[in-house]
């Protein structure tokens, strides 16, 4: 089995989070943004655990499928159409400025690489912490990445590989 089912659902949680929020003009508040928005960000915002993410770790936060899911779910319902544009705004451009692009997280080179590298150990494709806590994988899948990314596709890849491994609680920057 491979890390590449966890990957491409991730990115489709990801992407129709975000779909989501842009037709209903909502979006996951993220953790340490809010203090220039709307009093209804930041409540969302304080009621929202990033774990495993750290509270700063912004590109952790942007790739945590959950933690957008329930901030979204939170601005979606609490907060004013303005506010929730507001929200998007600076959702937007902070996951951005993190090397997150919500609108390509997973670039094609970045999927193709994670569905043709095989785990030794890890059988269940849901497991993303198995992945994260396989080295020969994370060493092989870096190495693809290498190989078959360029320039922002490659910075891209190699952020959002282990932004994502943070968000299932390892972290593999060592």
């Amino acid at each position: 089995m491979r890390f590449s089912i966890t990957t491409v659902l991730f990115a489709a949680s990801l992407a129709s989070a975000y779909t989501i929020a842009k037709r209903q003009t909502t979006v996951p508040a993220l953790s340490t943004w809010f203090v220039n928005v709307t009093a209804c960000a930041q409540t969302c915002n304080s009621n929202t655990n990033p774990a495993p993410c750290a509270a700063a770790d912004t590109a952790c936060e942007c790739v945590n499928t959950n933690y957008v899911q329930l901030l979204l779910q939170c601005v979606q319902t609490s907060c004013s159409a303005e506010d929730a544009q507001a929200a998007q705004a600076v959702a937007v451009a902070n996951c951005q400025a993190a090397g997150i692009d919500l609108n390509n997280p997973f670039p094609a080179c970045m999927v193709t690489c994670n569905q043709n590298t095989v785990s030794s150990t890890c059988t269940d494709p849901s497991n993303g912490a198995c992945y994260c806590n396989d080295t020969a994988w994370i060493q092989a899948v870096d190495t693809c990445y290498q190989s078959s990314c360029q320039g922002q596709d490659l910075t891209s890849a190699q952020t959002a590989n282990a932004a994502g491994c943070r968000a299932f609680g390892v972290d593999i920057s060592a």
